[in-house]
């Protein structure tokens, strides 16, 4: 059977030039009847055959090609976005005009070689977190004299639908705590990770867990506590971010609210290049500024619950309708 493996219903449209096409074949074969001219009538039958070859051959243009979405994509809710697909071609010919519809968005491919694939880009805008439910998707082709297009509606498998991040809330559930309670908390976590800056003279106050021991001053004499040195790292510069999904300022707001609150913190973040803490049900990710980033947003935008989405009703199909 021509058409794809995984088929719902084809689709047949007219362009604007195979309805100007099909008026002057119906005007000619009027013409035809009413004079008997044979020449009319073979050039009526010439017409209709070329209709009919130009809807076969769309047809098998599109035979057994592959349409598949690209893995680990991410979008936001409320901007858009790119998605993207591959589509292959597993026969030795080339194929032309290819056109990839997700209403409103569509994409194009000129020419696409045998036994080659290439890439689709198509804008969209999300209007909900969690994972993507697409439309429609149709892969069809005017080729080859642009009168009629032939299109395939296409199912793709729900592992490899992207996901969408919550957008960014006008709150922000981001912490910056009093460095001297975070030493002591967290020491241990940040004390031995990133790079050697220097040493340095410990602070007054300053915890003990920082005192490189190895190493003390004893300048001063012995009868005097010595100098003790603090092995500087990187991230002793920096201040830990913490966003929390159970923080008492988000108590109030509801489960997507909360998710936008986290998303505003981490942005600001990644933008002021700190180090940063997301704490949710389903687990904790750190990072510094931009590393780890896009590791939370997946964690956004795969905790549940999801929210439901709505029941799209969809037209009757009539009789006179071309699909």
């Amino acid at each position: 059977m021509l058409g794809f493996g995984r088929v719902k219903r084809r689709e047949v449209k007219l362009s604007r030039a195979g309805k100007l096409f099909v008026v002057f074949t119906l005007a000619v074969g009027f013409a035809a009847v009413n004079t008997g001219n044979n020449m009319l009538f073979l050039l009526v039958s010439m017409m209709l055959a070329l209709m009919i070859l130009s809807g076969l051959a769309a047809l098998l243009n599109l035979r057994a090609l592959g349409v598949s979405l690209l893995p680990g994509q991410l979008l936001t809710v409320g901007e858009s976005g790119q998605l993207r697909f591959r589509i292959s071609n597993p026969h030795p010919w080339t194929v032309w005009l290819l056109e990839l519809r997700l209403p409103p968005a569509h994409g194009q491919i000129a020419r696409l070689p045998g036994r080659a694939s290439s890439e689709v880009t198509l804008t969209w805008c999300p209007d909900q977190r969690g994972p993507l439910a697409l439309p429609q998707l149709l892969l069809g082709s005017s080729f080859p004299f642009a009168f009629v297009w032939r299109g395939q509606q296409v199912e793709l498998p729900d592992a490899d639908a992207p996901w969408v991040a919550p957008p960014t809330g006008g709150g922000s559930a981001a912490v910056l705590p009093d460095r001297d309670k975070e030493d002591r908390e967290q020491d241990e976590r940040w004390q031995g990770s990133g790079e050697v800056i220097a040493l340095r003279p410990r602070l007054p106050n300053e915890s003990l867990n920082r005192v490189y021991w190895r190493r003390s001053d004893w300048r001063g004499g012995f009868l005097l506590p010595p100098a003790l040195p603090v092995l500087q790292r990187e991230e002793e510069e920096g201040r830990v971010v913490v966003l929390d999904y159970r923080a008492p300022e988000l108590q109030d707001q509801d489960h997507e609210q909360r998710l936008s609150a986290l998303r505003a913190g981490l942005e600001g973040a990644r933008s002021r290049n700190l180090h940063w803490r997301l704490l949710l049900p389903s687990g904790t990710w750190q990072g510094h500024g931009p590393s780890g980033y896009r590791e939370a947003l997946w964690a956004l935008a795969r905790l549940a619950p999801f929210p439901v989405a709505p029941i799209i009703a969809q037209k009757p199909r009539r009789w006179w309708s071309w699909r």
